[in-house]
């Protein structure tokens, strides 16, 4: 056998043996074609990005809503010396109607955001042939905030001292790292921006944190008095602060991201991912 017989034997079987497969391939799932024709992502899914930062944005708007309320009876208790037992009782019919409603939008903009996270992971896919889950992907959310309500729950609520109660805040900016993590795989597939995508974890590390510490608009419970009005009604504002600059960057991070996956299939499609491999 030639010299030149053997190269092209060894070419023929290293060919159907194939390249061994990266252990991220293997838990990645079923490798896609390094040359898959790409699909254009669907356009849909711009509306549950819109959807999920409207209901970021009445999130804002009721807890906006509580801190008048705090600020106003605080207003009135330091020109009439207090508040009579029908307004108190108006207050708190208030606070327990915002409060109902603003559980029902989060939990309609949390499956927002699940449905989105779904279809942009997808529309990644379709794009650029990468083998991103996108039930993983959007599991990953549901997972993160399961895990933070339930720390929140059952070690935040229950704590005595500050130690307790800050080791659980930490405990559930561990647990929000995984839907951070997962986002910060679908941004790097499509190469978008990561700058929002931080920048929202750290804000909703930054609410938790109000949410457990001084307290927010559901956490609120039912008295007959509240020593210090205004001191609430501020805490609120900063509640309101923190839901609105988050709303910002999570609807900046879905942008980011969408836009980077109709770019990258705009350029497979117009020029080839032959020629993508050649530059």
């Amino acid at each position: 056998m030639t010299p030149g017989q053997r190269r092209s034997k060894a070419s023929t079987t290293s060919e159907q043996v194939g390249e061994p497969r990266s252990l991220r391939e293997r838990l990645g799932g079923e490798r896609q074609p390094r040359h898959a024709t790409p699909l254009e992502p669907f356009g849909f899914v711009e509306i549950f990005r819109t959807l999920y930062a409207i209901g970021l944005s009445v999130l804002c708007l009721l807890t906006l809503g509580g801190a008048v309320a705090m600020l106003l009876a605080w207003q009135q208790e330091d020109s009439s010396g207090g508040l009579l037992t029908s307004q108190l009782d108006r207050l708190w019919d208030l606070f327990e109607l915002l409060a109902e409603i603003e559980r029902v939008v989060a939990f309609a903009t949390l499956a927002f955001a699940v449905v989105w996270i779904f279809v942009a992971t997808l529309n990644l896919k379709r794009a650029t042939g990468k083998g991103l889950n996108p039930v993983v992907a959007a599991a990953s959310l549901l997972v993160g905030v399961g895990m933070v309500w339930v720390v929140g729950d059952q070690i935040v609520s229950d704590a005595d001292d500050n130690l307790t109660r800050a080791g659980g805040i930490a405990l559930q900016a561990v647990f929000l790292i995984i839907p951070l993590l997962a986002l910060e795989r679908v941004a790097t597939a499509a190469e978008a921006k990561h700058q929002s995508v931080r920048f929202s974890f750290v804000l909703a590390v930054a609410y938790l944190a109000v949410l457990e510490s001084l307290g927010a608009l559901s956490t609120i419970d039912r008295t007959t008095d509240i020593p210090g009005w205004g001191r609430a009604g501020a805490n609120l504002v900063i509640a309101v602060l923190v839901q609105a600059l988050g709303a910002l960057a999570a609807n900046e991070a879905g942008r980011a991201i969408e836009d980077a996956t109709r770019n990258r299939y705009d350029i497979r499609h117009r020029f080839g991912e032959s020629l993508l491999a050649t530059i």
